[in-house]
């Protein structure tokens, strides 16, 4: 039974190898500095020090959306979502069925429009 057990691949993600970040670098700021550091990294919905590093090897950051923007694609994800639902209960009990629906989904796509 103990045999068995050795000869079990070992379960979880496999290890990076040579691309592990594994080598520290020790960097003092002030706390302006560091709340400067942590409030750009943030917009950008990064860690500092994902944000440093990114600033160190590269020279910029590559913008990525703002926690606003990724905000806003989860919300027309699920708008996308409740529109495949709309359109599928159309094509399975036909689409007068689903009218009074679709038109509630309609008002409540305009209302979002109008509170932007």
């Amino acid at each position: 039974m103990e045999n068995k057990r050795k000869n079990k691949p070992k379960g979880g993600r496999p290890v990076k190898g040579e691309n592990k970040l594994s080598v520290p670098i020790n960097l003092k700021l002030t706390p302006k500095d560091y709340n400067s550091v942590k409030e750009k990294a943030e917009i950008l919905g990064m860690s500092p020090t994902q944000y440093a590093r990114e600033l160190t090897l590269n020279g910029s950051i590559r913008s990525r959306f703002t926690l606003e923007e990724l905000d806003l694609i989860r919300q027309l994800a699920g708008m996308a979502n409740n529109l495949n639902q709309i359109a599928r209960r159309a094509n399975i009990a036909g689409f007068r069925d689903v009218y009074s629906e679709t038109m509630g989904m309609v008002e409540y796509f305009k209302q979002l429009v109008d509170d932007r």
